[in-house]
C-alpha cells in the first residue's frame, strides 16, 4: 500500500495561540477552526481534511479559560506525552517553578505534535531561527504564525480542488481565477483600478484585449502555479513527516514541482515581454508588435538593442525608468531569464535536489555490492525467474537492476545541500540558487514592476 496524494494535513495547535480571549483572537480561532471546517463539510465531493491537534490538559497547567468546546471540530489531548523531546532547556534553579513549568509545557507541545506526525505547529512563541531550523532538519515539523498557516491551508485545499480563502471566505468558489481576484490584495488594489483607468481611454480593441489577458490572464495563472508548487511542497513534508525521513534525496513530488515551476518560469518571462508591449500601449510610443524590427526594439532588458525603448520610458517617467534599469531588476531579469531560455531552447531545467558527495558515496561499485547484496540476491525469486527467461535476458536483468541498487545506494550515502538547485553562468561566473525558494522574489518583483508602470501611467 502506497500514497499517490496526502489528503489529511495535521496541525498541532499552542495553546497559547488563542489564549488571549478578546473578540479579535475569538474571530481568528471561529475563521481557522469553525468557518474552514463548516466549508469543508459543504464541498462535494469533500476530497481533503484539516485535523486540528489540541493539548487541552495545558490548559490547567497555564491557568487558561477553556478555549475549545467539546463541539469543536478539534482533536483534544488530554495527557502529556511518554517521551519528551528537549527543544527549549529547562532552567534548574527550583525558585524558576512558573517558568519551568512553561517551558516543559512547550517541550510537551512539541513533542506531541512530532508524535501525531503534525506538518505544522501553530505558535506564538518567539522560536530562536535555529531551533527552528533544527526542529524541521530533525524531525520535519515547521513552526508558523496564524498568517503563514492560512497560507499553508490555502495552497493544500487549492490543490485539492478546495477554493478557500480566508481573507474572503465565500462558498462556492469553483476556480482559482475567481478565488484569486477575489483574494489577491494587488489584484484588488492596483490591477483593476489600473484597467479601469486604460478604458476610460477608450483604446483599440487590441489594446484592451492585451490589458485584459494580462490581468485576468496571466498574472492570476501565475498565482496559481505557485500555489501548485506549494501544494507539492506540502505533499512531500506531508510524506516525509508520516514516513519518518528526515533529509529526502529522491523526493516522490519532485517531478510535479519542476513541471509547475517550469510553468511558473514561462509565465514570469512572458509577463516581463506582455508588460513592455503594454507600456508601448499606454504610453503610445508607436511600436507595432507585427513588425520584426520592433520586436527586437520594446523589452525591458538593459541591453544595446532595448535602448531605444527604456529612453522613451525615461522620457515620460525617470522614476519608472530608474526602477528598470536598476542592478536589483536587471539581475533578476537576467536570472530567471537564463533558466527560461534554457528550458526553451536547450537543456530541461530539473531544479532537483543539490547532492554533495561523502567518501561513502564514492567507493567502487564492487564494495556497494558486498553490502547490499550480502544478505539477498540481486533479483528476488531469482530462480523462478531463471526458469522462464533466457538466460542472456536474464543477465541483462540483474546488471540492470545493479546498476539501479547502486545509483540508490550512493545517492543515500551523499548530503542534501539544498532543496531546488539551479545553475546560471554570467561573465564567465557560475551562480548557484534556489528558483523554488526564490518565488517570493518574482512576486514581489514583478508585483513592484506593475505598480510603478501603473503610478506612472496615473501621472501622464
Amino acid at each position: 500500500m502506497w500514497n499517490l496524494i496526502y489528503n489529511d494535513l495535521k496541525i498541532f495547535i499552542d495553546p497559547l495561540v488563542f489564549a488571549d480571549r478578546s473578540l479579535e483572537t475569538i474571530s481568528k480561532q471561529v475563521g481557522l477552526v469553525s468557518t474552514l471546517k463548516d466549508y469543508l463539510v459543504k464541498t462535494d465531493p469533500s476530497l481533503c481534511k484539516i485535523t486540528f491537534f489540541y493539548p487541552r490538559y495545558a490548559e490547567g497547567v497555564f491557568g487558561l479559560r477553556r478555549i475549545f468546546m467539546e463541539g469543536d471540530e478539534v482533536t483534544f489531548i488530554d495527557q502529556a506525552p511518554a517521551k519528551i523531546i528537549q527543544v527549549l532547556p529547562e532552567p534548574a534553579d527550583q525558585n524558576l517553578g512558573a517558568l519551568k513549568n512553561f517551558i516543559r509545557t512547550y517541550n510537551e507541545s512539541i513533542s506531541l505534535a512530532i508524535e501525531n506526525k503534525c506538518a505544522f505547529m501553530l505558535t506564538v512563541h518567539p522560536f530562536h531561527i535555529d531551533t527552528k531550523s533544527d526542529l524541521q532538519k530533525k524531525y520535519g515539523l515547521q513552526l508558523v504564525t496564524l498568517e503563514e498557516l492560512e497560507e499553508k491551508i490555502e495552497h493544500f485545499l487549492q490543490g485539492l480542488y478546495n477554493y478557500f480563502k480566508f481573507k474572503s471566505p465565500i462558498y462556492g468558489i469553483s476556480s482559482p481565477d475567481l478565488a484569486h481576484a477575489m483574494s489577491d490584495p494587488f489584484f484588488q488594489s492596483v490591477l483593476i483600478p489600473w484597467e479601469t483607468n486604460i478604458n476610460k481611454t477608450s483604446p483599440s480593441q487590441d489594446v484592451k484585449e492585451r490589458v485584459r489577458s494580462f490581468i485576468h490572464n496571466r498574472y492570476v495563472d501565475i498565482l496559481t502555479t505557485v500555489d501548485q508548487v506549494s501544494f507539492f511542497k506540502i505533499q512531500q513534508k506531508i510524506h516525509d513527516v508520516e514516513n519518518g525521513i528526515v533529509e529526502n534525496k529522491n523526493p516522490f513530488a519532485h517531478g510535479y514541482i519542476r513541471y509547475y515551476l517550469n510553468y511558473h518560469l514561462f509565465l514570469l518571462w512572458g509577463a516581463i515581454d506582455h508588460l513592455a508591449w503594454l507600456i508601448n500601449d499606454v504610453f503610445l510610443f508607436g511600436y507595432n508588435p507585427e513588425k520584426s524590427k520592433d520586436r527586437g526594439t520594446v523589452g525591458l532588458r538593459d541591453t544595446d538593442s532595448k535602448k531605444e525603448f527604456l529612453e522613451k520610458i525615461k522620457g515620460i517617467n525617470s522614476e519608472l525608468y530608474e526602477f528598470i534599469v536598476s542592478k536589483e531588476i536587471q539581475e533578476w531579469l537576467y536570472f530567471f531569464g537564463q533558466l527560461r531560455h534554457k528550458n526553451s531552447h536547450r537543456e530541461m531545467f530539473s531544479a532537483s535536489p543539490l547532492l554533495l558527495t561523502t567518501d561513502e558515496s564514492q567507493i567502487s561499485d564492487e564494495e556497494i555490492d558486498k553490502i547490499i547484496y550480502k544478505d539477498r540476491p540481486v533479483i528476488e525469486e531469482e530462480e523462478s525467474i531463471r526458469r522462464v527467461m533466457p538466460e542472456e535476458l536474464f543477465k541483462q536483468l540483474e546488471e540492470n537492476q545493479r546498476n539501479i541498487d547502486r545509483t540508490n545506494y550512493r545517492i543515500s550515502k551523499m548530503k542534501k545541500g539544498i532543496d531546488h538547485f539551479a545553475m546560471v553562468e554570467k561573465n564567465g561566473q557560475n551562480y548557484m540558487f534556489d528558483p523554488v525558494g526564490r518565488i517570493p522574489t518574482d512576486l514581489k518583483n514583478l508585483r513592484n514592476l506593475i505598480e510603478k508602470v501603473a503610478v506612472a501611467y496615473g501621472k501622464k
